[in-house]
């Protein structure tokens, strides 16, 4: 393996408990260096098995009582297109006939000139040696793939869809795993398949937002790549940050390629030997997911042998609570903490500990922890805080029915709400230390522009109710959590930030925060030009209180952060000017498939018709793989839908019957998914649509 080396780059399939979880290491390994050779350029002319080739594409190679399937397929980076190796699976003989089947199928979709390009034979002496083009030579791979009119081509694949019925599955959308020495070594060190955890094969679109080497805005549907691109741009940092400590090789490693932009700024903004970074996200479940593929993914990039099992869904559903491990501040956190992981509130618990004064030293002086300043608040003060934080649901019950009425007529409480939070408490105007609030000419003023839907004597009845619930609410001792913002950008600027300085901040679900919450990020990171990294989808704004556009946090972004550095850069005629870049949109969706995609987009086009300015407004989603529109169930007489697929009796110990093990039920609130789970007990995941984001 140390002189491994390979004319033609492979790329091998996910399934790697087939692969090399097979119990017999030589068979392992004589499938390796059966890898090897083909990468090395060596081919057979031998036919081990009769096959189905209409295309001349897929190959199948014999190994002891196994088949190797694999075809000629291409790639491209920032300079070239070439040819690679695509291995797509290792079978008994019972299972190849249908495999190239599902592949011939998956060729039909390409383009001529691409079946071409995977045809071209280059050789050196007896060897095979990929074919190269120049990066400007434009090859077209799919005939076509929009959502409207891709169900012709969509159904070559329609017989593997409707016999396994897993998205997951299909050719088109599967990842593969380049294969490097790096790589294979902690494939044949693996003694389970569920242990192998490596960085898959990136699109285009996702491989050109990680190679961009400025801040950006990412924005796309859900199912489109956002979180990898997230995650997979963190880990290239944490890679480029590795092998400048340790003086490892890049292409050992093969984690993804470096930016020769970003090594340069890690190399010489920080004396440190280790890159902070910080990835923020509002969900837990997704926060707990993120952290779980960051920390495996940064044991095979240094080389670390597993040391606990993966963590599956349900693991994850349990874990509602925030690790305690991590001090609630950011004073000198040790390395081993970063790239740090964490919900939005954690972020605001910590930067909370590391001002002089705590918000909630002022509220509940008398419940103030003896404990020392740093660590993880106590869980009382934890269950103080949720009992005292006035949410949309505290709002609407508590605060709402004791209102004027002649204030709330022909409002409701929801509306008012996102009002408060989003624009009153919480628009960036709200954050100045000296209000905390938006004035009311200011906001009544809003009604003039083109995206408000409310006129002046609405917006002025609602601010008549803000200065009545922030009475109420005082008079309570209850908070909110722009309140607890608010009062977070008043002690920084009052006091400063004397916490550590971030390198790069990534905030996945974006769309879920307010223009004062996102503003508070700029105490931690001063590397505006490079070191933010946004992503969201305003169609996923669902949580209570938040009114989201992206051109606002693009706006605050240029008002509030590069504006701080181009003026510091005054009168420095060596200063660097500070560009805003440009939105990138992910378009194709890797957990859908077509027939939900084009219900979602029929829904997108009646809110760009009734709510214009509420959403932004993307190209429509692409998806390879073909599917039936959803199915909308009636029940008659009253009947709990539920209960009619479930049945009454529910499985506490998982044992599934009927619709199948693998079923999600999404409600609305906490309520509902209690009344769920109690009817079906292990039957089935049900997820608030909060939690099932992401």
């Amino acid at each position: 393996l140390e002189c491994m080396s390979t004319q033609v780059l492979c790329y091998v399939f996910p399934q790697f408990d087939r692969l090399f979880g097979l119990k017999s290491p030589q068979l392992k390994r004589e499938v390796l260096q059966k890898l090897v050779k083909l990468g090395g350029g060596w081919r057979t002319t031998f036919k081990n098995i009769d096959i189905c080739d209409t295309f001349q594409l897929a190959k199948v190679y014999k190994v002891r009582d196994f088949y190797l399937v694999w075809n000629i397929d291409m790639e491209k980076n920032e300079r070239r297109v070439f040819q690679i190796i695509r291995i797509w699976d290792l079978l008994p003989h019972k299972h190849v006939a249908r495999t190239v089947q599902r592949l011939e199928n998956m060729f039909s979709m390409y383009t001529d000139d691409y079946l071409d390009h995977c045809r071209r034979v280059q050789t050196d002496g007896k060897l095979e040696v990929p074919a190269i083009w120049d990066v400007e030579h434009n090859i077209i791979r799919y005939k076509d793939c929009t959502v409207d009119s891709q169900e012709d081509h969509d159904r070559m694949d329609t017989s593997c869809l409707m016999e396994n019925l897993k998205v997951s599955e299909s050719f088109l959308l599967m990842k593969f795993y380049s294969l490097s020495s790096g790589v294979a070594k902690h494939l044949l060190t693996a003694t389970d398949g569920s242990e192998i955890d490596i960085p898959f094969e990136l699109t285009d679109e996702e491989d050109m937002i990680i190679r961009f080497p400025h801040t950006s805005f990412i924005l796309g549907r859900s199912g489109t790549g956002k979180t990898t691109v997230l995650s997979m741009k963190l880990l290239q940092i944490e890679q480029m940050s590795l092998i400048a400590s340790r003086g490892l090789n890049a292409d050992e490693v093969g984690l993804l390629g470096a930016c020769e932009k970003n090594i340069i700024t890690l190399n010489n903004t920080k004396e440190e030997s280790f890159v902070k970074q910080v990835f923020i996200t509002v969900s837990p479940k997704l926060c707990s997911a993120v952290k779980n593929q960051i920390c495996r993914l940064k044991r095979f990039v240094s080389g670390d042998a597993p040391d606990q099992p993966s963590t599956d869904m349900h693991d994850i559903i349990d874990d509602m609570e925030q690790s305690t491990e991590i001090p609630d501040n950011f004073c000198d956190l040790p390395c081993e903490h970063y790239p740090l992981a964490i919900t939005y509130r954690k972020f605001l618990m910590m930067l909370d500990g590391t001002c002089q004064t705590s918000f909630f030293d002022i509220f509940y002086g008398e419940l103030r922890s003896s404990t020392e300043r740093g660590y993880s608040k106590s869980r009382a003060l934890q269950t103080l805080i949720e009992l005292k934080e006035v949410t949309y649901e505290k709002f609407a019950a508590s605060y709402w029915p004791h209102f004027n009425a002649d204030l709330t007529k022909k409002l409701d409480a929801s509306t008012v709400f996102t009002e408060i939070i989003s624009h009153i408490k919480g628009g960036y105007q709200a954050s100045r230390p000296s209000t905390g609030k938006l004035e009311r000419s200011d906001y009544v003023m809003l009604s003039d522009k083109r995206f408000s839907s409310l006129n002046s004597e609405k917006r002025d009845r609602i601010y008549d109710i803000f200065l009545d619930y922030e009475s109420m609410k005082c008079t309570a001792r209850e908070f909110d959590l722009s309140g607890f913002v608010n009062s977070l950008h008043k002690s920084l600027v009052l006091e400063g930030y004397n916490g550590d300085m971030v390198d790069f901040v990534y905030v996945d679900e974006v769309q879920d925060l307010t223009m004062t919450q996102i503003a508070l990020l700029k105490y931690v990171c001063r590397n505006f030009e490079e070191g933010f990294h946004f992503a969201g989808d305003t169609a996923q704004t669902i949580a209570s209180g938040v009114d989201f556009r992206f051109e606002d946090i693009r706006s605050l972004f240029y008002t509030t952060f590069l504006s701080e550095t181009e003026a510091c850069n005054q009168g420095n005629k060596h200063g660097k000017q500070c560009h805003l870049s440009d939105m990138f949109q992910l378009t194709q969706n890797f957990r859908t498939h077509s027939g939900i995609l084009r219900m979602a987009q029929s829904i997108i086009d009646l809110l760009y018709f009734f709510f214009p300015s509420s959403v932004d407004k993307l190209n429509p989603e692409t998806g390879l793989v073909y599917g039936e529109p959803p199915v909308l169930l009636e029940t008659g007489n009253d009947k709990n839908a539920i209960v009619n697929i479930f049945g009454e009796n529910k499985s506490k110990h998982g044992n599934l019957h009927g619709f199948g093990a693998e079923q999600v039920i999404l409600v609305r609130d906490d309520a509902t998914k209690k009344q769920i789970v109690d009817l079906v007990g292990k039957q089935a995941l049900v997820f608030t649509i909060v939690e099932c984001k992401g």
